[in-house]
């Protein structure tokens, strides 16, 4: 099969998964998208949690290479894995290549049905030594220039090489190459196996976190939002300026990341950055988005788009939707749309499924306005997540959005009542005294 359009059709299935799965999961996301904004308040727990369960898809191969690090003596066994070993042979190999190394990658469905296209696994069957880059003319294969471990180290960033001596032990500068190189060597040729694990846990839904993960980066502006994050970290004096340097590196990883491969177009991230405070960090985005090929026309993933009449539950919708009209029209404060969203749950005239994202983008779409996303997200979790604390609590804001969210609730309530013109007129005269 060729390479760019097995990745295509894999990717496309995989997220249709991921999207499908948010939609049952309303609950779990939400938890963690607040889980996300704690970075803001240097509470960096979820990042570390999403590391930990990355590092599970890691083959124990890779694992032995980068644990050389830790040891003065590269040539310990560390691992009597055999397919660990098979691996670190196939590195030896690679390892004296002295031109192009050309990589096949092949499908081959093991003991299921082959109409059952989410049980291929994927494998490295091919790998062998060319005297040019023929990648234009050569779909089924990938070509990867040889470099000495010398050259390789070289054109690591400053950043990585620092942290490789951080962490290593005993080893000369001509050792830490040579593992470097080895480490990124295995690396690819364990990338079916990481592709194979992580597709079999999308599919078999059993890992929320990565689902959620997943949603976050590829349909929720996550990169992004994650920058935003990372900019407002409080950076005292105490602190290297290798940390500063470092975040700015993440930075500009990410928005390249993100901009190649079709999950945020670069004015979505301009929008972002004028968010942004810190000078160094915009102009860190800036720089990125300057050097980055953006894709052209229609997002590679798409954004779950429904209508107003899409997400409404009613046998009047146009009277609902004066409703809601008027209630927009009335709000003091845009974190408001919240408040009609919980009222509307509460009357069942809201498709219970529907994320507070997918419903703003309706309500923006139906009002013709842009209310922000940020603080209405908020006050949403806080009414879906703390119901206690929302119907208890003697702050003068919620106590307010108690009495907003009853008013709303009587006024959606009798629009499936006979003759409710009359009463939702009587609601609005109250509401707006």
């Amino acid at each position: 099969m060729d390479i760019k359009e097995f990745k295509k059709n894999a990717m496309r299935d995989a997220l249709d998964k991921v999207h499908s799965w948010k939609q049952e999961h309303q609950e779990d996301y939400s938890r963690f998208s607040l889980d996300m904004m704690k970075m803001m308040r240097n509470d960096f727990s979820q990042i570390e949690r999403i590391f930990k369960m990355a590092a599970k898809y890691v083959p124990t191969s890779v694992l032995i290479e980068c644990r050389k690090l830790f040891v003065s003596n590269t040539d310990t066994v560390l691992s009597d894995d055999e397919k660990a070993a098979v691996a670190i042979r196939a590195v030896d190999e690679m390892m004296a290549f002295t031109g192009y190394l050309r990589l096949g990658f092949y499908s081959e469905v093991i003991g299921r049905d082959k109409n059952e296209t989410n049980e291929d696994l994927i494998l490295i069957r091919e790998y062998g030594l060319v005297d040019k880059d023929m990648s234009e003319e050569d779909d089924e294969h990938l070509y990867i220039p040889y470099v000495s471990a010398k050259e390789f180290w070289d054109s690591l960033p400053s950043l990585i090489q620092m942290a490789v001596f951080n962490f290593s032990k005993g080893h000369t500068a001509e050792e830490l190459a040579t593992i470097s190189k080895r480490i990124m060597l295995s690396a690819i040729h364990a990338l079916p196996e990481m592709y194979f694990r992580l597709r079999e846990e999308i599919f078999e839904e059993r890992n929320t976190l990565l689902m959620c993960t997943l949603y976050y980066i590829c349909f929720d502006h996550g990169l992004p939002k994650s920058v935003t994050a990372l900019s407002k970290v409080s950076l005292n004096d105490k602190q290297l300026s290798i940390v500063r340097e470092s975040v700015k590196t993440i930075i500009a990883n990410l928005v390249e990341t993100s901009v190649t491969q079709g999950l945020d177009k670069k004015g979505e991230w301009t929008k972002h950055s004028k968010e942004i405070e810190d000078i160094e960090f915009r102009q860190t985005i800036k720089n990125a988005l300057d050097n980055t090929k953006g894709k052209h026309g229609r997002r590679t993933i798409q954004q779950e788009e429904l209508s107003i009449d899409d997400i409404l539950i009613s046998e009047d919708k146009d009277a609902l939707k004066e409703a809601i009209s008027v209630a927009l029209n009335d709000m003091e404060h845009e974190y408001e749309t919240a408040y009609i969203k919980a009222a509307l749950l509460r009357t069942n005239h809201l498709v219970p499924s529907v994320s507070f994202a997918t419903f703003l983008r309706a309500i923006n779409q139906f009002s013709g306005r842009k209310y922000k996303y940020d603080p209405a997200q908020r006050t949403d979790s806080f009414i879906v997540y703390e119901k206690k604390q929302f119907y208890t609590s003697k702050s003068s804001k919620w106590q307010r959005g108690r009495r907003i969210v009853e008013y709303l609730t009587n006024i959606f309530d009798v629009v499936s009542q006979p003759a409710y013109m009359a009463d939702i007129q009587r609601w609005l005269i109250i509401w707006r005294q």
